[in-house]
C-alpha cells in the first residue's frame, strides 16, 4: 500500500476522531483541535498522518527530548494509531519510518515509547518488537486527580 506521510493540519480533525477512538481515547472534534493546537505550538512536538486517496489511515505523535544522563537527544513516540481497516498493510511502519528518519536527521540517538499493559495491545507489542524496539524499562504512573 502506498501512503503519503505528511504533517497533520487543521482540516484533519474530523478524520482523526476514529483514529483516537481506535487507540482507546475517544474525543470530540473541538477538544482535539484545541489539544493539538496547544501541543503543536511547542516546536519539540510533531504529529504526522498517513493518507491515501484523502482518507487518513493512521497518525503518530512524537516529541524530541533531551536525555538527563548524556548530552544527546531522543524521540519519544507518544501516540500511534492505525485504522482497523488498514492494519497489517504497512501504515504503522511507514509512520514509524518517517519519525525514525526525522530523529536521525536531527541527531537523536534513540527512539522510545510506552504502551499500556492490556491484552488489546498484544499486536502492538509484537509490532514494536518486530520493528526493533526492546523492552528495557518498567514504567509507573500516578493519577493526581484522586491522589491525596
Amino acid at each position: 500500500m502506498t501512503v503519503k506521510i505528511r504533517k497533520v493540519n487543521e482540516t484533519d480533525m474530523e478524520k482523526l476522531l476514529p483514529l483516537y477512538e481506535a487507540l482507546g481515547y475517544p474525543v470530540d472534534k473541538d477538544e482535539l483541535q484545541s489539544r493539538l493546537k496547544n501541543i503543536l505550538a511547542n516546536p519539540a512536538y510533531g504529529c504526522l498522518v498517513a493518507e491515501k486517496e484523502s482518507q487518513l489511515l493512521g497518525f503518530i505523535g512524537y516529541v524530541k527530548l533531551q536525555f538527563f544522563e548524556t548530552s544527546d537527544s531522543y524521540y519519544r513516540i507518544l501516540a500511534l494509531s492505525v485504522s482497523p481497516t488498514a492494519r497489517r498493510e504497512g501504515v504503522a511502519t511507514a509512520l514509524m519510518d518517517k519519525v525514525k528518519k526525522l530523529a536521525t536527521e536531527n541527531g537523536a540517538k534513540a527512539l522510545a515509547l510506552n504502551s499500556s499493559l492490556t491484552d488489546v495491545r498484544q499486536a502492538a507489542y509484537q509490532f514494536y518488537e518486530n520493528y526493533g524496539f526492546e523492552k528495557v524499562t518498567t514504567g509507573f504512573a500516578m493519577n493526581l486527580e484522586n491522589n491525596e
